[in-house]
């Protein structure tokens, strides 16, 4: 009987916990569920402190200023952020998750939002993405215009549809970023290592869209 109690109890936490697992929406598409403390780190060896988040139209980094409102922050002389025991990279203007190094030679992941999924209408996601909520994107996005209060945000975040989530993989191997592709990789070894990578490909069954496994490739890249 108590056992059977104890594996009830496990099951409705589960449960409870699945449900609270966040979504962005389109009211609040964030990466994180909250601004939360974060370091930038520029290439003058300064750093400086601020509650930061990742906004998802366009991957970029917004920040709460003094005087409450959401400002977004400029990605020059810009090495690394770290929040939320997460580490990310700015490549092509968009902040990019760090999942793995070799020296200075990067695996990255970009979580970026489908909104044209949401423009859709229809489908597994069942909302669209009505022209109030890309004005209010937009000028979120564009943040110089009108920097939005933070309190007022949090206000209307759970009136938003769902946002899907896209992850792409990137190397960023000498300073340039490679997707994390048979195709993108190829082209960029060239024919001098071409030999090389198909033995390793081969004996290692890489699997491109998993990280561990990209990884593994990483280590060879790096060589």
């Amino acid at each position: 009987m108590k056992t059977r109690i104890f594996l009830m109890l496990c099951l409705l936490s589960a449960l409870a916990a699945s449900a609270q697992q966040y979504e962005p929406n389109t009211r609040w598409p964030y990466l994180y569920s909250d601004f939360g403390p974060g370091t930038i780190y520029l290439d003058n060896n300064t750093k400086s402190e601020s509650n930061l988040n990742i906004h998802l139209w366009g991957n970029v980094l917004h920040y709460i200023g003094t005087d409450g409102k959401i400002y977004q922050s400029d990605d020059k002389n810009v090495v690394r952020v770290e929040m939320d025991n997460d580490a990310f990279v700015f490549c092509d203007h968009k902040m990019m998750k760090i999942l793995a190094t070799e020296g200075t030679q990067l695996l990255v992941k970009l979580t970026r939002a489908d909104f044209d999924a949401l423009q859709e209408g229809s489908g597994a996601y069942g909302a669209s993405l009505n022209s109030s909520a890309k004005r209010d994107l937009s000028s979120l996005n564009l943040g110089g215009l009108d920097n939005p209060d933070l309190a007022q945000l949090e206000q209307q975040r759970y009136e938003g549809s769902g946002i899907p989530l896209v992850d792409t993989y990137y190397f960023i191997l000498n300073g340039t970023q490679v997707e994390a592709t048979k195709r993108g990789v190829d082209k960029y070894l060239g024919d001098s290592r071409a030999d090389e990578m198909k033995k390793f490909l081969k004996e290692n069954k890489i699997k491109w869209k998993n990280p561990e496994s990209l990884a593994t490739l990483l280590k060879f890249l790096a060589q």
